[in-house]
């Protein structure tokens, strides 16, 4: 699987993962590490193995990347609750935070955080309102709209309110819609 992590393209493959860390005894878990994942019978923090793996310094990339990477390669990440107690969430398959898994060879873009950024096409709307605001809404989201002075200020909210709503969704466990499919018809007025 190919990754792209801030700009360098990166393929790791499961079996990368596991000879990078067949020899190397996992760092100390001193509270400041709260994802985990066991390889070889040991508990591994997710950072550390991202850094064996693709050789990067510990400071040019966040866990955050770990924890997109690892569970679509199919190992489990486990969360530390306290210092003694660990929930162990399975590997990403289809779910409703990761739409779909890649196709192999394909590359998975990671944001500033290390978060996958799942792409949806969506239609926006625009109209003016009687006070000359901008109106923008996304009739695939119902009740998602926003306004700004400008058309661009208008897409800039509509944006920020459509990624609200989709995380709304994805919290309470809702399926995200698919991408909108959308005709423009040219209507001759008689």
């Amino acid at each position: 699987m190919h990754f792209q992590i801030h700009g360098n393209l990166h393929s790791i493959r499961p079996d990368d993962v596991l000879a990078a860390t067949r020899d190397v005894q996992p760092n100390a878990l001193d509270g400041r590490h709260k994802y985990f994942v066991t390889l070889h019978g040991r508990l591994y923090p997710v950072k550390q193995v991202l850094q064996l793996v693709t050789g990067l310094a510990p400071l040019a990339f966040t866990s955050q990347y770990a924890l997109s990477i690892l569970p679509r390669l199919g190992f489990e990440i486990s969360e530390r609750l306290d210092t003694r107690e660990y929930r162990t969430t399975a590997p990403t398959q289809n779910t409703a935070v990761h739409a779909a898994e890649p196709s192999p060879g394909a590359t998975v873009a990671l944001d500033a955080r290390g978060a996958s950024q799942d792409v949806l096409n969506l239609l926006v709307v625009f109209e003016r309102d009687e006070d000359g605001w901008e109106v923008a809404s996304c009739p695939t989201l119902p009740g998602c709209h926003s306004q700004g002075r400008t058309r661009d200020e208008a897409l800039a909210n509509i944006r920020e309110a459509i990624r609200g709503y989709l995380a709304s969704m994805r919290e309470h466990g809702e399926p995200l819609p698919a991408s909108s499919d959308f005709q423009v018809l040219e209507v001759q007025v008689a």
